[in-house]
């Protein structure tokens, strides 16, 4: 139920924050790490209330895990229509919004293949889409180098000021 669930808690979550008054509907970014990454191309994707987002060492092509990730506890085989509906990179024409992708270059985590980011940002690109990517050396799954935390929050600070408090839409 992982993508009717993305929807509808989204839309709940937004249609009430939007009702008391906390949001501005129309200028609203979404960003994650990680799983939160994967997550947060998904949101993207899969409803149309994003102006930007940020995704950090995500995974975007389940087939790449095909033995279970997260609480997916069947392989491919098993499930391929929910490898295949969850994957970002096989929906990506779907996607709404600004995307700033990064990477480390020295990720270890299984899940999380460096290889994910170029190719979700080669689709981005070949389909005309805003899209940006930056990836680390020297750096593993989450950045901990200052000059790496200074630089991506600067980038962020960038993207959302050009995506989402810039934009008239």
């Amino acid at each position: 139920n992982y993508v009717s669930d993305l929807r509808m808690n989204l839309a709940a979550t937004i249609d009430t924050l939007d009702r008391e008054g906390y949001i501005d509907r129309d200028k609203l970014a979404i960003g994650g790490h990680s799983y939160g990454a994967f997550s947060t191309v998904n949101a993207m994707i899969q409803t149309p209330f994003f102006k930007a987002g940020i995704a950090g060492d995500g995974s975007y092509n389940r087939t790449l895990t095909p033995f279970g990730f997260q609480t997916e506890q069947r392989k491919l085989w098993e499930a391929k229509w929910t490898y295949l509906e969850m994957s970002p990179l096989l929906n990506i024409e779907r996607l709404t919004g600004a995307l700033l992708l990064y990477h480390s270059i020295n990720d270890q985590n299984v899940g999380t293949d460096p290889i994910n980011a170029p190719r979700l940002f080669g689709a981005l690109e070949a389909l005309g889409k805003p899209a940006a990517l930056y990836m680390y050396p020297y750096e593993d799954h989450g950045q901990v180098a200052r000059e790496t935390l200074l630089d991506l929050w600067a980038r962020w600070v960038g993207w959302l000021d050009k995506y989402v408090k810039g934009s008239k839409e």
